[in-house]
């Protein structure tokens, strides 16, 4: 494919996907002709911000940290300011997601099963144990939403070593949290839906590093990545690509025993809260989440199809090159054919659920983290570039 054409389609691609997390809210709290307004403005904004990146990352270039402290700074005052209104719920009627946490790790605390209780919207809490564990120091300090803060600072490092320049990290926060008003409103009202994949990213990150070092360091990583994939269910899929990457970067014996230590942590850390009845109560757990797909038709069962679908998505791993970014590219598709449907029959059948497109939010963060490590690519008429870029 012509480079050019290459690099307009990858623009093309990332413009969607903030399109796609962003137009809800837009049409929610603008004048229909305002907010496609806005739509056009962020669109363009991002095209000719993507178009001036290119130039600048071929210049082999490093813009200053400084830069990504500066936003990281606009984050934290974010938080400050609209954490207390979040709480307040003068706006609307707000987010439950660190309500779910703190009614759950309440719960365990007073030696209860947790997801017997509900939300101050009466909702089921859904984070499973893995997020209880990471936010459990958070608890007790009386502050769950601070574990946003740690775990926006690490993906703000793991970005700089994700990305080859840290132009593009300033460009994907800017666009993906700052400007994207549903992944900005998850931060700030202190829920932990983008903060899931956050060290969900991280964990796989630093597995995925360690299987070029000893079996023992290798432990420590697999321990973590079981504790990330046990905190929401939708994470599981990750397991199939990840075990295709193992099996091409390292020994069948040795990808085998690491991935039993991840799947025997996450079952450790996952079953014991559903004890004494385990299976059963999970599978309840599961059936609690599955009531979001009941405006799609019966007759296709996608309590059963949608994850069929996924996994069949998730295994052509098994016949491509597997890396990094085309982990996080396979764990886009799948999500995204596990929440679209729910995402978009809701939005057709029930005025409340209309705009419900944040879910895709870990879809278009994992999509553009792999898309724009290709955008960072030099054209194919050009030679790969040996040296470390310069710093500006």
């Amino acid at each position: 494919m012509n480079s050019s054409v290459h690099r307009f389609l990858l623009i093309v691609s990332v413009c969607a996907a903030w399109a796609l997390i962003s137009f809800a809210p837009a049409y929610k709290y603008l004048h229909h002709g305002k907010a496609t307004a806005a739509l056009l403005l962020g669109v363009l904004f991002i095209a000719l911000a993507m178009h001036w990146l290119g130039r600048l990352n071929q210049q082999q270039r490093q813009i200053s940290t400084g830069w990504l402290a500066l936003l990281f700074l606009i984050l934290t005052a974010a938080f400050a300011v609209l954490y207390p209104i979040s709480l307040k719920h003068t706006l609307n009627a707000g987010s439950d997601r660190e309500d779910a946490l703190r009614i759950e790790l309440n719960a365990i605390q007073h030696h209860q099963y947790p997801y017997d209780a509900r939300t101050f919207l009466g909702n089921p809490p859904t984070p499973l144990p893995g997020a209880m564990l990471l936010a459990a120091p958070f608890f007790a300090l009386g502050h769950i939403a601070w574990q946003n803060f740690l775990w926006l600072a690490l993906f703000f490092v793991f970005t700089t070593r994700f990305f080859r320049y840290r132009a593009t990290a300033l460009f994907f926060f800017t666009v993906f949290l700052l400007l994207a008003p549903a992944n900005l409103s998850d931060f700030t009202s202190g829920g932990d839906y983008l903060t899931n994949f956050f060290y969900l990213a991280i964990a796989a990150a630093l597995f995925i590093w360690s299987l070029d070092r000893t079996f023992y360091v290798c432990i420590p990583a697999a321990l973590f990545l079981g504790v990330a994939l046990s905190s929401r269910i939708i994470y599981a899929v990750v397991l199939i690509p990840l075990l295709a990457l193992m099996l091409q970067r390292t020994s069948r014996s040795r990808a085998i025993a690491l991935f039993a230590v991840v799947l025997m942590t996450a079952a450790s850390i996952t079953l014991p809260i559903f004890a004494p009845h385990a299976f059963t109560r999970l599978l309840q757990q599961l059936d609690q989440s599955a009531i979001k797909l009941q405006f799609v038709p019966t007759v296709l069962h996608p309590h059963w199809t949608l994850p069929l679908l996924a996994v069949i998505v998730a295994c052509t791993a098994f016949f491509v090159r597997m890396n990094f970014p085309r982990l996080l590219l396979t764990f886009s598709v799948t999500s995204f054919v596990m929440l679209a449907p729910f995402v978009v029959t809701s939005a057709l059948h029930s005025e409340a659920l209309r705009y419900n497109f944040s879910y895709l939010g870990i879809c278009s963060l994992a999509f553009s983290l792999w898309t724009l490590s290709r955008y960072e690519e030099p054209p194919s008429s050009q030679p790969t570039p040996q040296t470390k870029p310069a710093s500006l």
